[in-house]
């Protein structure tokens, strides 16, 4: 069994759906203390970097624990969780008809052995339509989400092409996690 150190439900139902038994243990984290003026691929890993040292300021004798974190990068720039509805309608009127990649990074500290892994998943996406922009904007779905992006949900039915995983886009890439489980 391993500790899910996050409140994400999406990475939890990764676990769930990889038949991955584990405890979830939520804490809060404040990623604006990490400046986003770095490659995505260094930000996130500097923030889940970060989870993992607060969290064993508390639970100092955990074992098996799992962080990640994503963002979202789209023109050279990180898009983390928007703050309001404003915020997070620009951030998707960023993504319409573009390439966007997510950045998801995760760090699982084994009894014996520390997995430290950066994945990266490009979507493009085809123009986004005024309504279903408003409507998923309305449903608060983006709150939460790096980029306000739902890639099971809103921004699915506008992928053009994929490279990389799936599960990468939701939190982390749960290929890797299994390979060292």
């Amino acid at each position: 069994m391993i500790i899910l150190a996050s409140s994400s439900p999406t990475r939890a139902k990764i676990l769930t759906e990889n038949g991955i038994n584990f405890e979830q243990i939520s804490f809060e984290f404040d990623e604006s203390k990490i400046s986003k003026d770095r490659a995505p691929h260094i930000y996130v890993q500097m923030v889940v970097k970060a989870k993992k040292e607060q969290f064993f300021k508390t639970y100092l004798h955990a074992k098996n624990v799992l962080f990640a974190d994503s963002c979202v990068a789209c023109e050279g720039k990180i898009l983390g969780k928007a703050a309001d509805e404003n915020e997070a309608s620009d951030m998707l009127w960023l993504q319409s008809g573009k390439v966007c990649s997510v950045f998801s990074a995760m760090i699982f500290t084994g009894e014996n052995f520390e997995l430290l892994n950066v994945s990266e998943t490009a979507y493009e996406f085809d123009k986004f339509s005024r309504d279903d922009v408003q409507s998923y904007l309305e449903s608060g779905e983006w709150r939460g989400k790096a980029g306000a992006m739902t890639i099971e949900n809103f921004n699915k039915k506008y992928i053009i092409s994929q490279q990389g995983e799936t599960s990468t886009a939701m939190g982390f890439n749960v290929k890797i996690l299994k390979a060292f489980l």
